[in-house]
């Protein structure tokens, strides 16, 4: 029986996706097809990415989104299930290996009313890319295993049934538990798959404390607690179907250029008030125009002046931090604009940012 399996993937390097292929390759059946979405890759990535898919018979890619969007795996899940044409959709990981007989293990834990969730093991960092490429899949020993959420079986219809993944998840956090947990409310039985068949590429872990900085990559503080308060949510309330999936949009490189010709323009100081004031008040006034908002760090807000102030207690302009000042637009985009097209930017030397939308939607 044929499957699909789909890849969720942005701005990650060839070479692990070369060699997770690699291991469908060698399959002893290939009765699967995979659908690689590539969300908002930038340009160099997706070249790259789109000619190592391509060479797989078995694989087609399609590039949705673009670079200025926020990291959404949901969305790209979701698009890659409207792509699938089997009844059966395996949900892969850029990292992961599978062994030989993967296919056939696949085929033969499909049901209508179960999906599956398996093991994976994690290789250690002396495990390369050269290594794996030169060694059988047995030879290749894991430092430790563990269960996954967003690895798994699923067939097509359940999916469906559930809305699929919930687009409010952003970056990462809690949407395959999400998944999971809303397709055991809809009444299907979850299989936990014991077989070591499936290994984890080695990569270093994001610092948690990192996502307490500003970095040109955007990063939003307490994002992985929020996905899971969206998650408990739906716990508590005991809700299985997510309401309004016909709303979900699916942007391209050529809606980003059409946020490249704002028709209005807002540049402000990281002045606490005007920040505040223009994403709550002024923003959503221009319900007919693409605006960038354009927030700079002010010269004031580093001086000895300011600082002597603020150490006083004296009276003076309450600023934000550049880092405060991106938390509260990815809050804004998270919450009020996540379906708009829209492109989110932080500057090289972290001291600005531009926040665009089309508000015409």
């Amino acid at each position: 029986m044929k499957f699909t399996i789909i890849y969720a993937y942005r701005n990650r390097e060839p070479n692990r996706v070369e060699l997770s292929l690699l291991s469908l390759k060698k399959q002893k059946h290939i009765n699967f097809e995979v659908v690689f979405v590539d969300y908002g890759s930038t340009l160099e990535f997706s070249e790259n990415i789109k000619k190592v898919v391509e060479v797989f018979e078995f694989a087609t890619y399609y590039h949705i989104g673009h670079n200025g969007l926020l990291w959404n795996k949901s969305k790209a899940l979701n698009y890659g299930t409207t792509k699938t044409k089997t009844d059966t959709i395996f949900i892969a990981d850029v990292d992961v290996l599978v062994a030989p007989d993967f296919s056939e293990v696949i085929e033969s834990l499909i049901k209508p009313n179960q999906f599956s969730l398996f093991r994976i093991g994690y290789l250690p960092e002396r495990v390369t890319s050269n290594v794996i490429e030169n060694s059988d899949f047995d030879m290749l020993k894991p430092k430790h295993y563990g269960d996954t959420f967003g690895v798994g079986l699923f067939p097509k219809k359940a999916l469906e049934k559930v809305g699929g993944l919930d687009e409010f998840f952003h970056f990462y956090g809690s949407e395959d538990e999400d998944l999971n947990f809303r397709l055991v409310a809809a009444g299907y039985k979850m299989n936990r798959c014991q077989s070591n068949m499936l290994l984890h590429q080695w990569h270093e872990r994001y610092p948690q404390k990192a996502k307490e900085n500003l970095s040109a990559i955007p990063r939003l503080s307490n994002i992985q607690r929020i996905n899971q308060r969206h998650f408990l949510r739906h716990k508590e309330t005991q809700k299985f179907a997510l309401d309004a999936v016909q709303t979900r949009k699916y942007y391209s490189n050529s809606d980003y250029e059409i946020l490249e010709k704002p028709s209005k323009i807002i540049e402000i100081d990281n002045i606490e008030a005007e920040v505040i004031h223009v994403l709550n008040y002024e923003l959503p006034l221009f319900k007919s125009h693409i605006v960038k908002v354009i927030v700079k760090e002010s010269a004031f807000y580093n001086s000895s002046k300011y600082k002597l102030k603020t150490a006083l207690n004296k009276q003076t302009q309450p600023y934000l931090s550049m880092k405060e000042v991106n938390d509260l637009i990815l809050q804004k985009i998270l919450f009020d604009y996540r379906n708009y097209n829209y492109s989110y930017k932080v500057s090289k030397y972290l001291n600005s940012v531009e926040f665009t939308i089309d508000l015409r939607n």
